[in-house]
């Protein structure tokens, strides 16, 4: 770890005008709940759009397929860049929200189905581009309560996704869902304005001698070294099929929940479905921090393994819930472990690549890798609900099954499973005596 260290050249100016850690934590934390209070309502605004446009459900799969595609593309490169950059990461900050606000508002005002696809990219690249400098700084300025921190980012993104959906919900009731998707771009440009003037100075102070060419050539050796070290392909691999079930039950609530009964769903209205989709995030606002925190003390291992074996269950209490309270409660229990293996995961690569300058990097690696396997869970979940229902590619399954919607919960439950397992080899970092070694 001290040689990786010794491999990056020291900076060469002073530290004194850069930005001190409390303020960068309140403003990166702060902002992030915000910007969760208008990206994760898209899932209220998601029936609305389907009923609209008259799609099918590998139609409204690929509307959330294209935000995670984009989002992945852009992770993937920006982490990597990010590292190589630290002296700009506020600026990338910075654009990173106004680019979500430019996002939606072409989303709001775009006539068809195509051209939405397009905005969502958009905007979907502009919250991609902001977890890796986000995350990757906290990391860097918090070592030794690295959990805590990445979860308390995640918490107050909780916050948002709690309150955004609950007020587009009600909102829907009297307002068109363009004009409230739209209405959010203002507020989301001033935020961008206020990141750049806080946070300007954030970044680590410039390298100066080190061409950029090497520095590129230096980080990836740095990177491939990591990889081949071992260690890491069982994180990606939870953070993967995590993200897969994830994913598969945030795309089936919402409709499952709005369709009619003749079509499979249980026929409610918007504001039960923002309830519902309220309740994947509200939980996690305290029980994220407090896994964070734990897995600082016991290590990441123990904590993402009992994360998962619980989460198995879950699903199926909401495939076999109904319209009752069953179905509420199952999705409340999930929402305390739903987003709490991806902080974990995040924190336990960071750890494996500790000392080498990859924070982002890595954040930005796991942001793409669960965008692409998401991306595939979508299109599998939305395939296999309309091949349920005889509207997917025109064919229907070979067997009678009363599935429907349902589907999607147990297609999340065995990704679940496949997670644990795999959480089984995830290596033991986290705890003081392993940071110390």
């Amino acid at each position: 770890m001290a040689e990786a260290a010794q491999g990056i050249p020291a900076p060469t100016q002073e530290e004194s005008g850069r930005t001190s850690d409390k303020t960068m934590a309140t403003t990166v934390i702060g902002a992030h709940g915000l910007e969760h209070m208008y990206a994760n309502s898209f899932q209220v605004f998601l029936p609305a759009i389907y009923d609209s446009l008259g799609l099918v459900p590998i139609q409204g799969a690929l509307l959330m397929a294209t935000r995670r595609l984009s989002g992945g593309l852009v992770s993937m490169g920006s982490g990597f860049f990010v590292d190589m950059f630290q002296h700009r990461v506020g600026f990338v900050l910075a654009f990173s929200m106004g680019l979500i606000g430019a996002g939606y508002l072409l989303v709001s005002i775009s006539p068809t189905y195509a051209l939405i696809l397009a905005a969502l990219a958009i905007a979907s690249a502009g919250s991609a581009l902001w977890h890796p400098p986000a995350l990757g700084l906290l990391a860097r300025r918090y070592p030794d309560r690295r959990g805590l921190f990445i979860s308390l980012h995640r918490s107050m993104g909780n916050v948002g996704d709690w309150i955004g959906p609950l007020a587009v919900g009600a909102l829907m009731g009297v307002v068109g869902w363009r004009w409230i998707m739209g209405g959010g771009t203002p507020v989301l440009i001033l935020l961008a304005i206020g990141i750049l003037l806080i946070l300007k100075n954030v970044g680590d102070p410039k390298v100066d001698g080190l061409p950029i060419r090497d520095n590129f050539f230096r980080q990836l050796r740095s990177m491939r070294e990591v990889f081949k070290a071992g260690g890491m392909w069982p994180i990606f691999t939870v953070s993967a099929v995590r993200g897969m079930g994830d994913v598969g039950v945030m795309f089936v609530i919402p409709l499952y929940l709005s369709r009619g009964l003749e079509d499979g769903g249980l026929g409610k209205g918007p504001f039960v479905v923002g309830i519902h989709v309220a309740l994947l995030a509200a939980p996690g606002i305290a029980s994220g921090p407090l896994f964070g925190w734990i897995s600082d003390r016991i290590g990441r291992r123990p904590v993402i393994s009992l994360i998962m074996a619980v989460s198995v269950i879950l699903p199926l209490g909401m495939a076999l819930g109904g319209s009752g309270i069953w179905m509420t409660l199952s999705v409340a229990l999930f929402g305390l472990f739903h987003f709490a293996v991806n902080s974990l995961t995040q924190a336990a690569a960071i750890d494996v690549a500790e000392g080498r300058g990859l924070e982002a990097t890595f954040i930005g690696l796991m942001w793409g890798s669960n965008s692409a396997f998401g991306v595939i869970a979508l299109l599998l979940v939305g395939i296999l609900v309309g091949s349920l229902q005889d509207t997917a590619f025109g064919f229907k399954l070979p067997f009678e099954t009363d599935f429907g919607w349902r589907a999607g919960f147990y297609f999340a439950s065995f990704m679940f499973f496949i997670g644990w397992v795999t959480s089984l080899l995830i290596p033991a970092t986290g705890t003081p005596e392993q940071r110390a070694a």
